[in-house]
């Protein structure tokens, strides 16, 4: 008999980090998944966004990016640098990744 790999990406919210306690429980959450095998870890090795502030380049990057295995959905993952908060997003469409990438 063969296991079948499920995800739940449909039923996961984007969210908000605001407690290091939370922080600690996403991060294991995704390492979880990355060990069944459900997510793949992603290279962050190029910026999301550039800006520019008084002829500087400014670059935004992830702290990390996930990919599930399942059904394709992107997770990025801004750890919080506190005070600041960080945050999980999803992007159903992984396009804009790929473009990128």
């Amino acid at each position: 008999m063969v296991q079948e790999i499920t995800c739940e990406c449909e039923e996961r919210y984007e969210c908000e980090i605001n407690s290091h306690s939370f922080f600690l429980e996403i991060k294991q959450f995704f390492e979880d998944q990355v060990k069944v095998g459900t997510y793949k870890d992603v290279p962050v090795d190029k910026p999301y966004h550039v800006g520019y502030s008084m002829n500087e380049a400014m670059e935004w990057h992830a702290s990390k990016w996930y990919i599930c295995e399942v059904c394709g959905c992107l997770w990025e993952f801004e750890y919080p640098e506190f005070p600041a908060r960080g945050f999980v997003r999803k992007f159903s469409d992984v396009t804009r990744y790929e473009q990128e990438h």
